[in-house]
Order: C-alpha cells, then structure tokens, then sequence
C-alpha cells in the first residue's frame, strides 16, 4: 500500500510541470494590460493566483486517489471472502466425499450429514433437504439442521396448493437465489406463516434430481441481513444436491438388495421343505429354471426336466386345460399381478396328475428384469377327495334344505293358526261385547228424543204459568227459589243435549268394534277401508292417548275419496293392527329416552294417508316419525319369525302374515320405505275388485 502511495505522488508531480506552464501563460496574457503596475504587485497576485490554481489540482488529484484507494480495499476485501468461500466449500466437498457415513449409514443419518455440512460450508443458518410425495402433491422435509443450536428436526409438510406461487417457480427454475423472501413473488407467499416468524430474510433453493425427475429440494436460509447470493454459493449448493441424490439412490439400492436377500433365502426354503415343483419363468429369454420336487410329480429327473422350455412344459399339459392356462399365464404378464389355477399334467408314464398351480408376477429392482416365479403341488388325492366330499355335500344340502322347508312351513303354519285362533276368539269377543253394549245404547239413544220432547212441552207449561200468575203463593215462590228455576230451565236441554252426543259416541263404538269383529269373515266384501282404519285406531286408543309423564302420539289422517273395496276386511283390519302397534312401540321406546319438554317439542306422530293409485288400485301409507329402520333390518322385517323385540314381547311374525294377507289373498303389494333417523312408512297397494277367487288362492 505505502508502494501504491509512493507511485501516485510521483505521478503527480509530474503532472503538476504542465498544468503549471498553462496557467502561468494565461495570467501573463490576462495582466498585459497592467503593465504601469508595479512589478512586485503583478508577481504577489501571479503567485497567489497560481497558489490557489495548484491547491486545487492537490485537492483534485487527491480525491481521485482517495476514491481509488478504497476501492481497491473493496475488492481486495471481495477477493479475500470470496476466496475465504472458496475453501469452505472445498472442505466441505471434500468431508463429504470422503465420509464413509454416505456410504454405510442409514438414510437418515447420511442425509443429517449432508445438511450439516452444507450448513458450515455455506456459513448459513437453516438448511433443509425435502423431499415430494409420490404424487407430487406435497413435500415433506426429511432433515432440517439448525446451525445455532445444532439441531436436527423432521416431518413437516408443505402442500403445493397452498404456496402455488413457490411450486410453480421451483417447477421452471432449478435454482431460485432470492435475496429479499418478503418481496419476491416466489416466496413472499412463507411471509406470515414461515419466513417471518422465524426471521429468514434470503432463501437459496435448489431442485434435486434422481433418475431423470426432480424428487426434491435443498433449502437455505438466511437470517438478519439481505444475502446476495454469488455464482459459486449457488454451484456449492448444486453440487450438494448431488450428493443427497447419491444418498438418496444408495438407500434405495440398499432396501432393494436386503428385500432380494430375504426373497431368495424364502425361496430357497421353500425349495428345500416344501417338496414342491419350483419354477422361475424368465419373461426376457423364456428360459425356466426348475427346482424341488421335480420326479415326484412328474416322474422325470431333474436333469431331464431341466432340459424343458416353456413349449414342453405346455405340451405336457392335458390339451382341454391348456388353452385356460396359457390365458391366464398371458393375463398375469399383462396385469403383472398373481394367479392360482389347476390343471392335469401328464407325467412321464403317460398317466395324468391333478396339479396346482401358484404364481406371481416379479420384477428385480436392479436389473429391471421381470419373470414369473410360482410352485406346482400334486392335489390329485386331494381332487377325489374333494369330488366324494362334494356328492357328500350335495346330498346332505338337499335333505337339510328340504327338512329346513318343512319345518319353516310347519312353523310357519302352526304360528299363523295361532294367529289366526287369537284374531277369530278376539272378534268373537269383540262382537259379543258389542252386541251386549248395543241393546242398552239403542233403548238409551231411541228415548232421548221422546224426553227431549216432553221437556220441552212441559217447559212451555212453566213460561205460561209464570206469564199468567206473575205472583205465586208463598210456598211455590220459595219452593222456585230454593231449585233455582231459572237456571234449570236454561240447563236441562243442555243436559239432554249432552246425553245424546254420548249415546251417539258409544253408538259409533259398538259399530267401530262390530267392524273389528268381521276378523273371523272367510269371504271377502266390499268394505270401507276407512272404517277398518277407525276400527283399528279404536282398539289402540288407550295406547295413542298421553300418559303420565308423556304426551299423547298425534294421528294424523289425510283420508282421499276412495270406493269400496273388495277385500278380507277383517284380515286387513289385523294388518292396519300390526303396523299401527309396531309404530306406538317405536315412539314410546323413543320417548322413554326424551324429556317432556324434548317430546312437546318434537312430538310423536303416526300419519295416515289413502288416495287413488290408479283406477284399479288404491293405496294407503302408515309411517312414523321415529327412528327409522337401518337397511340391513329393513332386508329381513317380512321373514317370518324375525324380530328386534325382547323375548316374549314379540314372535316375529305380525310383518310376515300382513305380507302374506297383502300379497297372497289380496293379490297387492307391501313394502318398507325407511332409513336410519328418518321415521318408517308401510306402504299397502291393493286392488279395488278381486280377479280370481281369493279362496282358491288362499288354499
């Protein structure tokens, strides 16, 4: 430096000789006008003038070598980090190619290697390797080394659709040198999440390479201060994503050879304990390798058998079973999956064996070759076995299934005479209640009127007494006061009014429980479906209304205009029965689980409807509001004897018979619309008039 310095005053100097001569001539010139001045005055303002010009020139010449001087410090101070760089990332190339941990260690150890050394030789913070998923929806950070706390950490993720920005440049750009991660569009999408939080200002990232596509990235990044990345930190960082591509293609080639390893020692066992006939079919030269069991099942050697390609080995397959065996060898090798199949080989006597045949589709990892590999077991034994087991199993299977039908058809019988006895005594007992209650409510109903009548003439008679003896004697005043005349005069129509609507309610009672009683009828009618469902909502009536502690179950009915059908009415009454129950014992099962308040809020409701399907069929819907039925119990509500009721509370048989009765005897159809959480409908679709005989049909 003291040289340089030495070197630019001499320069100097030398340019001062000329500089000087020039102004000197200009000042002459510019004074010969002042020639009567004294001569020691024009030499004080020449020399002062000159003085002046020359310590300008200094100051000039001195700025100059000021500036040159510092930057020449600048640059040698960019040449001394730069080489100072140079050595870093050389060592580090150098631990890296000489650590024996890439070679022999694990991944995960390796790869915590990598990043540490990338760490130092960079002199960064925060590097990380990431690797993408196997569809390249996100990557997943396999090792993150933090310099300042020497630390590794791993597994988080970062999925493309939420940092697109990112992803697409690391898509173009195999390496992204961001200096400010706030401001650059390819990553200011990390600020509020990321980069800010953790105080990362410049990030340098490069793209990693295996076979051909990119399968990661190598990620540092710069705390503090914004970090202009050179050419040479970038080529580092590159020749650091070759190592972990070595890492990374080791590893795999390691897992590779261990799962080789331990197929062939499986395989080799298997050769030498199961006595089976093993073969290697190669798909790249149709060579096959045979081992095990070779004479045993086909009686030549295993040097001759050896000798066999794949067109013998077909040629000793029975000609009906070869064409099914060479397809679904053909599949396999197009579907590269596994088969199992069984075929007769001819052995070398000319007698034919049942044999098995398993095998797989392979491919070496290394090599990149593919074969089949597979066994052929004799089942022969096994094949007459199985033929006598199966005649054995037929026979078996049609006495079981026959005996099973008799007796479901015994059962089934026997629990619809019961029935059947239960709803013929319940209707005789119905009718004769009926007819016992009726004559008294006909002898009460018929002499209403007739009081009714007298009432009122001799009500009449008081007005007319009272209009013409205003003044009664004493007695009879007293007497009108203490009854309260008045009043009972206005009362007692009321009160015989009262009388008649309740003779005409039991009237209706005795005809709704005469309805119910046509049970035991054995030839169908033209009846009014409607009254079948009163009849029926009469007998529950104790069941529908509310309850201690519960409010009543709503019915609600949407009744059409319908004629009168022809049908059984009393076995549709017992079906209208059956659904009707089985909808209260859902919602009071409900119901014992919810609050007052719960059920008010959300009652219980059992909805009717009936309605014109066509002009030759009606229909009626019976549904609840409860809670549903799930599919896999709706499948099996018509089969007989089935029941989700405790033991004793139900037979399982109520859903078959009313399918029976819908079906059979009324040539209809029944069906369950449902789903869990949505209540249950029973849906009823039975023709206006009978086309055959529904006794014939019966029988």
């Amino acid at each position: 430096m003291e040289c340089f310095n030495q070197v630019s005053t001499s320069n100097n100097q030398e340019n001062l000789q000329p500089n000087f001569q020039v102004s000197l001539r200009k000042i002459l010139e510019e004074n010969t006008d002042n020639i009567y001045l004294k001569k020691e005055q024009q030499l004080e303002i020449v020399l002062q003038q000159i003085s002046e010009k020359l310590e300008q020139e200094v100051q000039a010449q001195t700025a100059t070598l000021q500036q040159e001087i510092n930057e020449y410090k600048k640059a040698e101070t960019v040449r001394q980090q730069t080489e100072q760089s140079f050595r870093r990332h050389n060592t580090a190339l150098q631990l890296l190619v000489q650590s024996e941990s890439l070679q022999y260690d694990d991944f995960p150890t390796a790869i915590k290697y990598v990043t540490k050394v990338a760490s130092l030789g960079l002199d960064i913070e925060r590097v990380s390797v990431w690797l993408y998923a196997e569809d390249h929806a996100k990557i997943q950070c396999a090792d993150l080394y933090e310099r300042s706390s020497n630390s590794h950490s791993s597994g988080s993720e970062l999925s493309v659709c939420d940092y697109p920005h990112y992803f697409q440049a690391l898509k173009e750009e195999q390496i992204l040198a961001v200096v400010d991660v706030h401001q650059d569009i390819r990553t200011s999408e990390f600020s509020a999440t990321y980069t800010r939080p953790l105080g990362i200002i410049s990030m340098l990232d490069v793209r990693i390479w295996s076979r051909g596509k990119v399968i990661g990235v190598v990620c540092c990044e710069h705390l503090g201060s914004k970090r202009q990345w050179t050419l040479e930190e970038e080529n580092f960082i590159s020749s650091i994503t070759e190592f972990i591509r070595l890492v990374i293609e080791s590893s795999d080639r390691k897992s590779v050879e261990a799962a080789l390893a331990v197929s062939e020692n499986q395989f080799r066992l298997v050769v030498e304990q199961t006595g089976q006939l093993i073969y290697v079919y190669d798909l790249a030269d149709s060579h096959i390798h045979w081992a095990g069991a070779v004479e045993e099942i086909t009686g030549y050697t295993a040097d001759e058998w050896q000798q066999f390609d794949l067109a013998a080995w077909e040629a000793h397959i029975q000609h009906e079973d070869c064409p099914r065996v060479m397809f679904v060898r053909a599949s396999v090798i197009q579907s590269k999956s596994q088969y199992q199949i069984e075929y007769r080989l001819r052995k070398k006597d000319g007698s034919y064996i049942y044999v098995e045949d398993r095998g797989k589709f392979l491919v070496n990892q290394i090599t990149g070759s593919s074969c089949i590999a597979g066994t052929i077991s004799n089942v022969s034994d096994r094949k007459t076995a199985e033929k006598a087991l199966r005649q054995s199993e037929v026979q078996f299977r049609q006495q079981a299934q026959t005996l099973e039908k008799a007796l479901g058809e015994l059962q089934l019988t026997q629990t619809q005479m019961i029935q059947s006895a239960k709803m013929s005594a319940l209707g005789q007992l119905v009718a004769g209640v009926a007819h016992e209650i009726n004559n008294p409510v006909n002898f009460i109903y018929g002499n209403i009127k007739p009081a009714n009548d007298y009432l009122q003439e001799l009500l009449k008679l008081i007005s007319l007494y009272q209009e013409y003896y205003p003044q009664p004697v004493p007695i009879i005043q007293k007497e009108i006061k203490r009854i309260d005349l008045d009043f009972l005069m206005e009362d007692l129509p009321k009160l015989l009014s009262s009388m008649n609507m309740g003779a005409e309610r039991i009237r209706q009672i005795v005809l709704s429980l005469r309805n119910f009683s046509r049970l035991d009828e054995a030839e169908y009618k033209a009846v009014d479906i409607h009254e079948g469902i009163e009849s029926s909502l009469l007998i529950l009536k104790s069941r529908l209304k509310g309850q201690p502690g519960y409010p009543a179950i709503e019915v609600i009915k949407e009744y059409g205009n319908l004629p009168r059908v022809e049908c059984y009415a009393g076995q549709l009454n017992q079906v209208f029965i059956n659904i009707l129950t089985n909808a209260i014992d859902v919602l009071e099962e409900r119901d014992e689980k919810r609050s007052y308040q719960e059920i008010q809020d959300f009652p219980s409701i059992i909805r009717i409807s009936t309605q014109m399907l066509n002009e030759h069929q009606i229909i009626i819907k019976i549904g609840d509001n409860g809670l549903g039925i799930p599919e896999k119990i709706k499948q099996l509500i018509f089969n007989p004897f089935f029941t989700t009721k405790p033991i004793g509370k139900g037979t399982g048989m109520g859903m078959s018979i009313s399918y029976q009765i819908i079906t059979k005897n009324h040539g209809g159809r029944f069906y369950c619309i449902s789903s869990s959480g949505q209540g249950t409908q029973f849906v009823i679709e039975i023709p206006l008039k009978q086309q055959v005989n529904l006794k014939e049909l019966e029988s």
